[in-house]
């Protein structure tokens, strides 16, 4: 339980306060636990940081495959992969931020080197939708990892924006822009 603690906290951390101006003591204070729990549990505040992102990817990752069926459509699955990660970015808002705001922030090398490889599973996961889709011939031929940061980039913008000007933007109104500028688009010429 007070793993769970402490993560929730360093992500709120984090999220607010950038990886290098979070300190450990921040963290536990901010989970209620003492120091030493935070160390029974990560070797260091880059450990933790570290669980936190892949974690997140992990999560990400497993709960759009878990929304996929194998019968389906694969400019329906495109729907859900987007509907899905919208959610998602939703949901964790805090983890989006920390992603988007800290990876490229002077985050340690092997740290980084292994988010990235985490990232990059995600990545390379969209860009199969995608070269199945081109396969498929509902999507054009093009270079299925560079489409794929592309919608996950755009997503994760629109949902940062979202989210940083609550009450601006109704949620009908950023699903119904995702599926005109990202579901329409990838649809537009395709058999499905």
């Amino acid at each position: 339980m007070s793993k769970q603690k402490v993560a929730a906290a360093a992500m709120k951390l984090f999220s607010e306060m950038g990886y290098h101006r979070t300190s450990m003591d921040d963290i536990a204070r901010e989970a209620d636990v003492a120091k030493g729990t935070l160390y029974y549990h990560f070797k260091g505040k880059a450990e933790l940081f570290e669980t936190l992102v892949v974690d997140g990817f992990a999560q990400m990752t497993d709960t759009i495959q878990e929304a996929l069926e194998d019968d389906t459509p694969v400019g329906e699955q495109m729907r859900i992969i987007v509907r899905k990660q919208v959610e998602l970015f939703l949901e964790y808002s805090p983890l989006v931020h920390l992603i988007s705001n800290e990876l490229s922030n002077g985050i340690e090398a092997d740290v980084l080197a292994r988010i990235e490889t985490k990232r990059r599973a995600y990545v390379d996961f969209i860009a199969s939708v995608l070269r199945q889709g081109t396969e498929e011939q509902w999507l054009d031929p093009l270079p299925h990892d560079l489409a794929a940061v592309g919608i996950i980039g755009l997503l994760e913008k629109i949902c940062l924006h979202y989210s940083n000007n609550k009450g601006l933007y109704t949620r009908e109104e950023l699903d119904r822009t995702v599926e005109r500028f990202i579901v329409g688009p990838l649809l537009a010429g395709g058999a499905n």
